[in-house]
């Protein structure tokens, strides 16, 4: 919040800006979405109690043939991690789970 609130009266670019304060340019463009999409209620604020991150995903493995079905892309970070894209995707998405992996976009 405080970044993107920053950035609007900087006047500089998002890249600009990002640099300058050691951000990703891509997770900083979708949390500025993310936060277009969802405006503060009116009213006073409420403090909430932070939301804990999961230190552990499940994720499920495709069997059979939807286990060898085509991918368009294939992304393969620094650190091994795999991401298999289909034809279509959203690249803002894709390039915030990339920076937030730790890889550079």
């Amino acid at each position: 919040h405080k970044h993107v609130r920053q950035w609007g009266r900087s006047g500089a670019t998002q890249v600009q800006y990002c640099k300058e304060h050691e951000l990703s340019v891509a997770a900083f463009r979708w949390w500025r979405r993310k936060l277009a999409d969802d405006p503060p209620a009116p009213g006073p604020r409420k403090r909430s109690r932070p939301t804990s991150v999961p230190t552990f995903t499940e994720i499920r493995i495709p069997q059979g043939s939807e286990a060898t079905a085509a991918y368009a892309y294939e992304i393969v970070l620094p650190n091994r991690t795999q991401l298999r894209l289909r034809q279509h995707f959203d690249a803002e998405s894709v390039a915030a789970l990339v920076s937030l992996l730790g890889a550079p976009c």
